[in-house]
Parts: structure tokens; sequence; C-alpha cells
């Protein structure tokens, strides 16, 4: 991307993507080209304007910046649709869960129904038993006295 005549001293340092400070500390500047070649282009510098200290064009640092962004929002959508995957587990999970919980509450009140219809006849066989010694008493009462 990069044209010019001052392209022969580009120093990036490394730096890809918009250039906050040069190697030596210090931040960088937004200029503009007032060569002959380059009228008007915006480029970021070292303030000291050394030739091996930082020079960038502002496109090349802004195509870098895209690029990188780029990747990013491609890690993005993969983490979603990750997400989204995950999230359709964990809805078929709740579903079955939640078809569990339907037939142990079924099951409860069926279990619940046997147990009170099992405490009304033990309940039943004990009135029954107090009521035969009751008459066995009354009837034995009745037998010994002829």
């Amino acid at each position: 991307m990069s044209s010019g005549s001052e392209d022969s001293f580009v120093n990036t340092m490394g730096i890809r993507g918009v250039p906050v400070k040069c190697e030596c500390g210090r931040n960088s500047v937004m200029k503009t080209s007032k060569t002959k070649t380059n009228p008007g282009r915006p480029f970021f510098r070292c303030p000291t304007y050394r030739n091996d200290h930082l020079f960038k064009w502002v496109e090349d640092a802004v195509y870098e910046e895209v690029e990188y962004t780029l990747v990013k929002v491609e890690s993005f959508e993969s983490d979603i649709s990750k997400a989204k995957v995950e999230i359709e587990c964990i809805k078929n999970v709740n579903d079955e869960l939640m078809e569990e919980v339907r037939k142990t509450k079924i099951e409860l009140n069926r279990l619940s129904l046997a147990m009170k219809v099992g405490f009304g006849i033990v309940c039943l066989l004990i009135v029954l038993c107090i009521v035969m010694m009751m008459i066995e008493k009354s009837f034995g009462l009745y037998l010994s006295s002829y």
C-alpha cells in the first residue's frame, strides 16, 4: 500500500495498526505530507523526525486495524456460534429435566394416594379388631352366664 518517495525510509518498527508510541518512547504524531509525490497524504511520525524512528502512512495503519478487527469479528462470530449450540443443548437438557419433574410429580401423587388408601385400610382393620374384641367380650360374658 505504501508508495511515494518517503518509502525509502519507512520504519513502522513492527507496529501493526495505528502506532501510539515510537520505540524511543515518544508519542507518535499525525502529520500531512507536503511532498509533490504524496501531497496531503496523512502519516504517523515520531516527533524527532529522525529517519530511523517511526513513520507510517495513515491508510496502512487503518488497513491493519481493519484486518485485525475482522479477525476479532470472525473470532466473536465463532464464539457466538458455539454459544448458540451450547444454549440449544442446555434447552434440550432443561426440557428433559422438566419432563422428568412432570413424571416424578405424577408418581408422587400416585404414591401419596396409595399411602392414604393404605392408611385408611389399616384404620378400618383396627376398628374392626376393636369391634370384634368388644363383640367377643360381650358374647363371652353372655355365654359364660349360661
